[in-house]
């Protein structure tokens, strides 16, 4: 619900003429406020189109005749002689016996060296011009087909002699700087294989100092013959030591087996006794042999359990003896005779021998040992070495093969550089022209028209474009961001029915917010014009008839005076003394709803107050409609911004054509500093035309 300023409701709803444009321009920067300003209706340019088009009748051909003009006292005949050159396969280069590495050149290369400096220069030293390196190349041109091998060298002068001279001498020229560009590729190119000669050599002497090296650090002659004489030695080392191992183990087993033969052969023999004591020698003998072998031997030894069985023997026989001696049996004395026994005396020998043969054995295994241990590091050693000597023999194979390819391209550029050839010949001399080049006059005479309708219409355009003034609901609504009450054409004849039609459809657009007037809360409305020749009475006067007739409410109208004298018609209905509290009566208005307010010395001194300017509605509490036709913006500022600040509604009126947006922009900004609400604008004296094509 809208309330006025002195607190009173107005209209339900407060943003009934606030646009979401309007919402947003709050937070909008200043600067994007001013570009909107630029802004106008699609019909605009059409219409400036068709209102200055005859601008497009005479700058096209005021410029076409003058560039024809220009080109004409500028330009004199030109003839332009052609010099066909071709470009062919190299006779050596089908055989397949050019260097290697050569590369034919580039035909951006070409092209660029006809027109080279060397080129120019010596083209204007052989045929004595008086012209400069630049100044040829201006009137030197030279095309070629994309995928073609043909060229034109197209030479342009004023004497058609010069000309074709021009193009032949310069093809002349071309030719032999081309033939010294070849011999420059190759002279470079046989230095390249020359450095890599050089650098080919350098590093096959490093790997022959490396091969040199590691033969003499490895005591190498030839690798494969060093690896299988030491497989060979290995393998002999190894059968040695097998066949020792065996022999030892055998020589271990007899050995063994005589001292099991030893140990049953008695060491002495009886010969002859007196007296039967040669069994207790043997038992005694046997027990100490028996005690001997338990501490060598384990239980389970052949020679023990043999032992064992040889003491049980001898203890049963002689218990035995005993039995038949105290029978009577036996002998009772008789002499006993021992001697040492052979056969014992022989296995001691040869026990001796097989140790000795043992321990040979073992020194002979030992040594056959350490020298396979040898040979296999050896081995190793060969293993881990043959792998980077057949390397590196290969890479000194492949560094002395490179050399010679290298040394035969040399060879062959220098075969190349001995003589001159090239691949590019002329095709077709020039010859002299006998008609001049066209100078395209047509052509200039066409730019200069499109050069007048481009100047045409930016001219149009930018006439358009800084045109500010009010044409359309385009420049209220969107560039400065208010309501449109209403658009109103011209008032003729033939289009009353427009007129009239636009007065109620002001009406209608306001309806939500005139409609809430009554007597008991009367509405003030201001017309806040920018210059009087904004405002128009008469507009005024049928919008507030309108109004009373649609709403049926009566109105009151507040007009300014700025004129020093007053007529005495107007002095009774001047309403200053009530606003500023002279009278407690406020001035009843005449038969034409109007009452007067003049802008005085007083209005500047004490501007009104809110309370002062609310009076008016206190004053005519009957009408319900007080419509405060406010003076020119420039008068008074302040006055014009506090007025429109306690209005229930500020109309800007818009004249068509007349009133810039600048301007009101200004006095937007300024009545949105003082708080101004419900502010909106109308626009008159509308083109009929123009009202009949724009948006409404």
């Amino acid at each position: 619900m809208i309330l006025s300023d002195n607190g009173d409701p107005a209209v339900q709803n407060e943003s009934v003429f606030l646009t979401p444009e309007a919402e947003q321009e709050k937070t909008e920067p200043a600067i994007m406020q001013f570009i909107r300003l630029f802004r106008r209706d699609f019909w605009c340019w059409i219409i400036a189109i068709q209102k200055l088009w005859w601008l497009f009748a005479i700058f096209p051909l005021l410029f076409a005749c003058i560039m024809f003009f220009i080109r004409t006292m500028t330009t004199t005949n030109v003839y332009v002689s052609n010099c066909g050159l071709i470009r062919q396969e190299i006779k050596d280069n089908r055989a397949g016996i050019l260097p290697p590495g050569y590369v034919n050149v580039q035909r951006s290369i070409i092209m660029n060296l006809f027109k080279s400096r060397a080129v120019l220069e010596e083209t204007i030293k052989r045929l004595s011009l008086p012209y400069t390196a630049e100044q040829l190349y201006n009137n030197i041109s030279v095309k070629a087909e994309k995928n073609s091998d043909y060229y034109f060298v197209s030479a342009s002068s004023k004497d058609p002699t010069i000309s074709a001279a021009l193009a032949n001498t310069l093809a002349d020229v071309f030719i032999e700087e081309y033939k010294k560009l070849i011999r420059r590729n190759l002279e470079d190119l046989n230095d390249s294989y020359v450095r890599t000669q050089n650098e080919l050599e350098k590093q096959l002497a490093e790997q022959d100092e490396r091969m040199k090296k590691l033969c003499t650090e490895n005591n190498l002659t030839t690798i494969e013959q060093d690896i299988a004489f030491n497989n060979q030695r290995l393998l002999q080392v190894e059968d040695q030591l097998t066949r020792a191992s065996s022999t030892l183990d055998s020589a271990r087993q007899a050995l063994y087996e005589l001292q099991g033969e030893l140990a049953n052969t008695p060491e002495e023999v009886v010969t002859h006794r007196e007296k039967s004591t040669v069994a207790d020698d043997e038992l005694i003998k046997a027990e100490n042999q028996l005690r001997a072998y338990e501490q060598m031997y384990a239980k389970s030894n052949p020679l023990l359990i043999q032992q064992r069985d040889l003491v049980k023997k001898l203890r049963e026989e002689l218990e035995k003896s005993k039995q038949a001696e105290d029978a009577g049996e036996g002998d009772a004395d008789k002499k006993i005779v021992v001697s040492r026994n052979p056969a014992y005396t022989q296995i001691l020998v040869a026990i001796s021998a097989k140790r000795a043969e043992i321990t040979t054995l073992t020194n002979d295994i030992k040594l056959n040992n350490d020298n396979a241990v040898q040979l296999r590091a050896r081995r190793e050693l060969l293993a881990s070495v043959h792998p980077v000597l057949r390397q590196l023999e290969a890479d000194i194979s492949q560094s002395k093969d490179q050399i010679n390819n290298t040394k035969a391209q040399i060879a062959t550029i220098h075969s190349f550089l001995d003589r001159s050839f090239s691949d590019i010949s002329i095709q077709e001399l020039a010859k002299a022209p006998t008609v001049p080049l066209g100078r395209k006059r047509g052509i200039w005479g066409i730019i200069g028209f499109v050069l007048g309708t481009f100047m045409a219409l930016s001219i149009i355009l930018g006439c358009e474009l800084f045109n500010l003034t009010i044409r359309s609901n385009v420049d209220i609504e969107q560039a400065l961001r208010l309501k449109t009450l209403g658009m109103i054409p011209m008032l003729k004849q033939a289009y009353r029915a427009d007129y009239y039609s636009a007065l109620q459809t002001m009406t209608s657009n306001g309806k939500p917010f005139f409609s809430q007037a009554t007597p008991d809360h009367p509405l003030l409305i201001v017309f806040a014009p920018n210059k009087r020749s904004d405002m128009d009475d008469k507009i005024k006067e049928e919008f507030c008839e309108t109004l009373k007739i649609r709403l049926g409410c009566k109105y009151v109208v507040i007009s300014p005076i700025q004129e020093e004298d007053i007529s005495a018609k107007q002095m009774p209905l001047l309403i200053n003394d009530y606003l500023y509290q002279f009278t407690d009566e406020a001035p009843k208005p005449g038969k034409d709803h109007t009452v007067y307010f003049k802008l005085d010395d007083l209005s500047f001194i004490s501007p009104l107050a809110d309370e002062q300017i609310q009076r008016v509605k206190t004053a005519y509490k009957s009408i319900s409609l007080i419509v405060w036709d406010l003076f020119e913006f420039e008068l008074h500022r302040q006055l014009f911004a506090e007025i429109a600040h306690n209005a229930d509604l500020t109309i800007i009126p818009m004249k068509y054509a007349q009133t810039s947006k600048l301007s009101i922009f200004r006095i937007l900004l300024f009545l949105k500093s003082f708080h101004v609400k419900n502010i909106v604008g109308f626009l008159y004296n509308v083109n009929n035309k123009h009202y009949n094509k724009v948006t409404l």
